[in-house]
């Protein structure tokens, strides 16, 4: 697949989709698809609602992507200095985190992912958190399940070394599901991801006390399933 179908350079390589650094382009497509109720309805409080076109510039200067607007007066970079132009930077900066938007093999953009560390202290450092989200238009192909199980896979790779201060490859890979979010505990499952426990009455969402269901994906998971 040539490159140039994409504006930035893919991380992840999938059968029907690639996962790559967001772009500037990504704006309009990915307001359009987040501003739904049915997307907010199982992701944290953090995912705004509605997605505007401000939600959706506040997420790409947080994803350090260049050619945006600067910010409002008043409201500088995440380490509190003015928004400069951005030299070209590698898909992937050293960091702890990474955030990917999910496209078709034509480019189309579709939804996003991520990998968040678990805490700021270290103790867990060769583990993350996974998050993804697909637009309704593209729910039913088998995309998410795809996403969890490509972006899992990458993740407990040599490749994620990036992702650490030592260099060394990710160990785990968590993800917690709201226990009313089915669909999203039969992607997990179907990506290979092992039910580990209930965090019983953990979050409130929409004014509703919630159970969330742990899964796990580490090296051996992978190694079991082929």
């Amino acid at each position: 697949m040539a490159d140039e179908v994409f504006p930035t350079t893919p991380v992840v390589r999938l059968a029907n989709c690639v996962l790559r650094p967001y772009h500037a382009s990504d704006l309009e497509p990915m307001c359009a698809a987040a501003n739904d109720p049915d997307i907010v309805r199982f992701m944290r409080d953090a995912f705004p609602s509605p997605y505007d076109r401000e939600a959706g510039l506040a997420w790409l200067r947080i994803c350090n992507v260049e050619g945006l607007p600067p910010p409002p007066a008043g409201e500088g970079g995440s380490d509190g200095s003015e928004a400069l132009p951005l030299k070209t930077r590698a898909p992937l900066a050293p960091s702890p985190d990474v955030n990917l938007a999910i496209c078709l093999l034509d480019g189309t953009f579709v939804g996003g992912t991520g990998l968040r560390a678990m805490s700021a202290d270290g103790t867990d450092r060769y583990s993350r958190e996974i998050g993804y989200w697909i637009g309704k238009d593209f729910w039913g192909r088998g995309l998410a399940t795809e996403v969890a199980a490509g972006l899992g896979r990458w993740a407990l790779s040599p490749a994620s070394g990036q992702l650490t201060k030592d260099g060394q490859p990710l160990r785990r890979i968590e993800a917690g599901v709201y226990a009313e979010n089915l669909a999203s505990a039969k992607v997990l499952e179907r990506a290979g991801y092992v039910r580990e426990g209930v965090r019983r009455q953990a979050v409130i969402k929409n004014g509703v006390m919630q159970d969330v269901i742990v899964y796990g994906l580490i090296a051996s998971d992978i190694e079991a399933t082929g």
